[in-house]
């Protein structure tokens, strides 16, 4: 047992130790990141006026060459070589699309420290969810704590039986953390390459539909709350759609330890690995669930988190930053987010657990579901998963919030 508790702590310092080196790392990439991004530094010295044609204020720095360029080719454009036409207007488009990359850099590892925190403090409740989704026909185990047969049998467990079949494990209560490092540590580049996709697409597919349906008067094609909703639903469904691939292998691993089906995930790489080579760790259909429940969820608990943010937190009036809005903004859009999507993680959960009995199928699995429990069964773990997503969102994004802050992140906004 003291030989168990201690791996557990080495596992937990490796976290917080690679948590302060990446924090550490974050003030020397924000200053190369505005040493080598001369265009972006250079948008603060234009500004569009009514007939969105780019003005050049008096004290631009960055570019004395293109000032002289422009005031020779007598107003927003200039001729460059034997034809070729530079507008502001078009370096205004490129400085855009440069800060959009940039935030979209420092939004991965804002959303990836992040993570990490989140995962860590909030372990327990996404063990327990896991537990209860992996019951199926038959007995899971043999157990002698007094109830856990009887739940066995019926083919459902509730949280505290869950989790004290989870604590009749030899490690007693820290196998609620069991999967705590691949989780936390395969959560980093995960999350990160998602918040960092979906900050570039947002800032870069909302302009565009600015310029291209929005407009004043008759001429608006669009509304500015139907362009932010198609902006938000987008940017997360093709930020989730990449990361969906990167998510699966560390979620499958997670869930085996979760379940108990190894002791530590160096063994579980390992016998997985010699089993099924590279394909263990990609079931049968594990990606397309992953992405099916995935997709939906990072919309709806972006469209309701961007709302929430934009309606509440920053336009209450108060000019002091309240972590504790942002606190329960994420809690809010988090709770949304993953009731919708219980079905969808129900399903991901026995398919990524045992493909071969489902046979890779989202549909074969959903009906064996069905059969077990009727509509019902596509609830369970409901209860654990909202008690983790709802807190594990809150966290999450306090701290998305505070690196975001440290980095200073700007959106890229169309004036």
């Amino acid at each position: 047992m003291f030989i168990h508790r201690c791996s557990n702590f080495v596992t937990k310092t490796k976290i917080v130790i690679l948590t302060f080196i990446f924090a550490s790392l974050i003030n020397e990439l924000t200053v190369v990141i505005r040493a080598t991004n001369p265009i972006a530094s250079s948008l603060s010295s234009f500004k569009r006026n009514d007939k969105n044609t780019c003005v050049k204020q008096s004290h631009d720095l960055t570019f004395p060459n293109l000032s002289s360029q422009i005031s020779r080719g007598g107003g927003a454009t200039t001729q460059r070589g034997s034809g070729g036409k530079c507008s502001a207007e078009s370096i205004a488009i490129s400085a855009s699309s440069c800060s959009a990359a940039t935030n979209g850099i420092k939004n991965f590892l804002a959303s990836g420290l992040a993570a990490a925190c989140s995962k860590t403090l909030l372990a327990p409740f996404d063990t327990i969810k896991t537990m209860q989704q992996q019951v199926k026909s038959g007995p899971i185990a043999s157990s002698s704590i007094n109830g856990i047969n009887s739940a066995l049998k019926r083919n459902s467990l509730g949280f505290f039986e869950a989790a004290n079949l989870v604590m009749s494990r030899p490690k007693g209560f820290f196998e609620l953390y069991a999967g705590l490092g691949v989780s936390a540590i395969g959560a980093m580049p995960s999350v990160g390459l998602y918040f960092g996709i979906y900050s570039y697409s947002k800032n870069t597919i909302g302009p565009f539909l600015k310029r291209q349906f929005g407009g004043e008067g008759t001429k608006r094609k669009l509304s500015d709350s139907i362009i932010t909703t198609v902006t938000i639903a987008s940017s997360a469904a093709i930020g989730n759609t990449i990361a969906s691939f990167s998510r699966v292998p560390y979620e499958v691993i997670k869930q085996k330890l979760q379940t108990g089906e190894y002791a530590s995930t160096f063994i579980a790489m390992s016998d997985m690995f010699k089993t099924n080579g590279i394909a263990a760790f990609f079931p049968m259909g594990g990606i397309s669930i992953q992405m099916v429940r995935d997709i939906p969820y990072a919309i709806f608990t972006l469209l309701s988190y961007e709302y929430l943010r934009d309606k509440w937190v920053r336009n209450s009036g108060d000019s002091i930053k309240r972590p504790w809005k942002d606190m329960v903004a994420g809690g809010l859009a988090g709770g949304i987010g993953s009731f919708l999507t219980n079905p969808f993680d129900v399903i991901k959960t026995r398919l990524q657990i045992d493909p071969e009995l489902y046979r890779g199928s989202i549909l074969v699995c959903s009906n064996a579901i069905y059969e077990e429990g009727g509509p019902s069964a596509f609830l369970r773990g409901s209860v654990p998963r909202l008690m983790h997503k709802i807190p594990a969102n809150a966290v999450f994004f306090v701290f998305y919030e505070l690196f975001r802050a440290i980095l200073q992140v700007q959106d890229v906004t169309e004036n």
